[in-house]
This record gives structure tokens, sequence and C-alpha cells, in this order.
């Protein structure tokens, strides 16, 4: 799936993450303790922010881009994959 600055993501109920000091994001669905996922880099700051609001990719992007000093257009495209699996993980929800 192709998504765009208008989709909407939020976090799935029972879903549980912690912060590791170097930023390193762990998170485990809570029907299934048994399996943990491990975000790291820009990646994880993008699942912060969905953890605590839910926003626009857009958005996202844009408070990225400004962060790093990166065009939007390339966190867009760098965007694609880790929301891609997150969704299919079922750790996010897009609309």
């Amino acid at each position: 799936m192709n998504f765009t600055a208008e989709n909407i993501f939020t976090m799935n109920e029972g879903i549980v993450f912690r912060t590791n000091k170097d930023g390193t994001v762990v998170v485990m669905k809570m029907n299934d303790d048994e399996v943990f996922y491990k975000i790291d880099g820009v990646a994880a700051e993008m699942f912060q922010k969905i953890s605590t609001n839910e926003m626009t990719l857009g958005k996202i992007v844009e408070d990225l881009a400004n962060e790093y000093s990166v065009p939007t257009s390339k966190i867009m495209e760098d965007a694609q994959p880790f929301l891609s699996r997150a969704t299919s993980l079922e750790l996010v929800s897009v609309r």
C-alpha cells in the first residue's frame, strides 16, 4: 500500500511498548506475549508520534523533516516500508 499525507495513523489497542535509553522502541502485543518487535532510528520516532496521538502521515513527515532538515519527500519515501510492516503486523491502523 502506498500511504499519502492524508492517511491518519493510530496505535492499535493491546499494544504496549517501552522506549530504551538509546531511543530504540520495544513493542509487544498483549495477546501474543512471546513476540517482541524492535524499532529503531527514525522509525522509532515515527512510532512514538503515532502512539501519543492520532496523526496524519503529513504531520509526522513534516515534524521529522523539520527536526532533521531533510526534504519531506525523502521522509515520505523512507516511511513507506516501515508503515507497511507496522500495519501488516497490526501494530498501527491507518485510515
